[in-house]
C-alpha cells in the first residue's frame, strides 16, 4: 500500500507535477555516452518490470547523483536534490523477473561498481520526461534501450562480486555478512534489486521500492539480535534531529527491546494534500513483527534500521520511540534515504530526561496541540504508564 492510500491527500501524480516543477530544462537525446551512478528496477507490471540504468546525458563523475550521505551531510535541501535526480536518464528494457539477459548482466556490472560506469546508449525514441517517486529517490526521463554499451570493465566490489557467485548462501545471510563486511547499505540494495543475491534456484530481480525496504529490515533484524543481548539503558534519553522540513523526536527509554514510530503528516506536506494531519503509527514488541508496517511503510524500517545502529554502537538495549513531524516544508517526494539518515545522524547532543512525564513535556512543548492524538497512537507510552519498572 502506498502513502497516497493512506493519507488521502496528495496523490502521486500531484506529487510528480511537484517534482516536474523543479526539472532541470535539457535537451534530451536518443543517442548519448554518459556516466552510470546506479539502477533502477520499477515495479509496474510486475513480475515483468522495467530493468533500467541510470544516467545523465553526458560524460563525467555522476557519483553525486546517487548519493543520499552526501547530500545530507552537505544539507542539500528538496530544490537540490530533486534537480539533480531529474537530470538522469533511465534507460530500460522490459525483462521478466526470473530471467536473465545480457542487459540485466551490464546492469548487475553498474550496480557492482565502485563508481559510475561509462556507458553508450541509443535509444529507440527521445526520452520522455515521467516522473516517479515516493519511497525511492526520484527518477525522470526514461526510454527504451536499442544499444547499450559499457565503455569500460568496471572496478567492481569484491565482496559483493564473491556473494554473486555464491549461489548455495540465501539472501538474508549474504546481505547480514556484507554487512559485517562494512558494505554500504546502499550498495547492498542495489545487488538485491538486481538478482544478485540468495541461492541460486530463488534467485530474481527485485522492484527498487521493494528492495529497500527488504534490505532496510534484514539488516536491522540482524542488529536486533545482537542489540537484545546488551544490557538495558539506565534513562531516558532524548534526541532531535531535522532535515528538509523533516523533524525527529527520538527517545530512549529504559527497559527490553520494543520500537514505535509515529508519523504527523501536515497539511500541504508529501502525501497529504487534506485539511488536517494524518497520524499513522506501527509498534513492534520485544518479539519483533509478524506483519508488514503498513501505516508508516518503508519509514518503519528505514528509520528502525538507523535507531538500532545506534544502540549496537553503545552496547545497550531499549524501547525506542520515534516521532516525525512532517511539515510541508517537505513538498516533494525523495526517498526513505532522508528518514534513514536523520535518524542516524539524530544522536549527537542528547539529554536525560528524568521521568517518563518529561517524555510528554517535550512532545507537547514541540508539536502544541497534537500530543494527545500521538498518546492516543502510542503502545509505549500508554503501556508506560502500567509498567512495574516505573515502580
Amino acid at each position: 500500500m502506498s502513502y497516497e492510500k493512506l493519507a488521502k491527500g496528495m496523490n502521486r501524480k500531484e506529487a510528480a507535477r511537484r517534482l516536474k516543477d523543479v526539472m532541470p530544462s535539457l535537451d534530451r537525446s536518443d543517442d548519448f555516452k554518459g556516466s552510470a551512478p546506479s539502477v533502477f528496477i520499477g515495479s509496474h507490471n510486475y513480475p515483468k518490470v522495467n530493468t533500467g540504468v541510470l544516467s545523465p546525458q553526458h560524460p563525467g563523475d555522476s557519483s553525486l547523483l546517487d548519493s543520499p550521505k552526501q547530500w545530507y551531510s552537505e544539507g542539500y535541501t528538496v530544490e537540490k536534490v530533486a534537480s539533480l535526480r531529474t537530470s538522469l536518464v533511465n534507460s530500460r528494457e522490459k525483462v521478466r523477473v526470473e530471467e536473465s539477459d545480457g542487459f540485466l548482466m551490464n546492469t548487475r556490472e553498474v550496480a557492482m561498481a565502485k563508481k559510475p560506469v561509462d556507458i553508450e546508449v541509443s535509444l529507440e525514441t527521445k526520452p520522455g520526461s515521467g516522473i516517479s517517486g515516493g519511497r525511492v529517490k526520484p527518477v525522470s526521463a526514461s526510454g527504451n534501450v536499442e544499444k547499450f554499451i559499457l565503455e569500460e570493465n568496471p572496478s567492481v566490489e569484491r565482496k559483493i562480486e564473491k556473494k554473486y557467485y555464491d549461489t548455495d548462501v540465501k539472501a538474508e545471510t549474504a546481505i547480514e555478512e556484507l554487512q559485517r563486511k562494512g558494505i554500504d547499505n546502499y550498495k547492498i540494495q542495489n545487488a538485491l534489486s538486481t538478482g544478485m543475491l540468495g541461492q541460486e534456484d530463488k534467485r530474481k530481480i527485485v522492484p527498487t521500492r521493494w528492495s529497500i525496504t527488504a534490505s532496510d529490515d534484514m539488516l536491522s533484524k540482524r542488529i536486533r539480535r545482537e542489540v537484545k543481548d546488551y544490557q538495558q539503558l539506565g534513562q531516558i534519553e532524548y534526541y532531535k534531529n531535522s532535515y528538509v522540513g523533516n523533524h525527529f523526536y527520538v527517545f530512549l527509554i529504559p527497559g527490553r527491546w520494543e520500537y514505535e514510530l509515529i508519523e504527523l503528516k501536515r497539511p500541504g506536506s508529501t502525501w497529504n494534500a487534506a485539511k488536517n494531519t494524518y497520524v499513522p503509527a506501527n509498534h513492534e514488541p520485544y518479539s519483533g513483527r509478524s506483519s508488514y508496517a503498513e501505516e508508516t511503510a518503508g519509514a518503519y524500517y528505514a528509520a528502525r534500521l538507523g535507531a538500532l545502529e545506534y544502540l549496537r554502537s553503545r552496547n545497550r538495549q531499549a524501547k525506542v520511540l520515534i516521532v516525525r513531524d512532517v511539515t510541508p516544508k517537505y513538498w516533494a517526494p525523495l526517498g526513505v534515504w532522508i528518514i534513514r539518515e536523520t535518524v542516524r545522524n539524530a544522536f549527537e547532543g542528547g539529554r536525560e530526561l528524568d521521568e517518563v512525564k518529561d517524555i510528554k513535556w517535550e512532545l507537547s512543548n514541540n508539536l502544541k496541540f497534537l500530543y494527545s492524538r500521538i498518546k492516543n497512537k502510542s503502545k509505549i507510552l500508554q503501556g508506560r504508564q502500567h509498567s512495574l519498572e516505573d515502580f
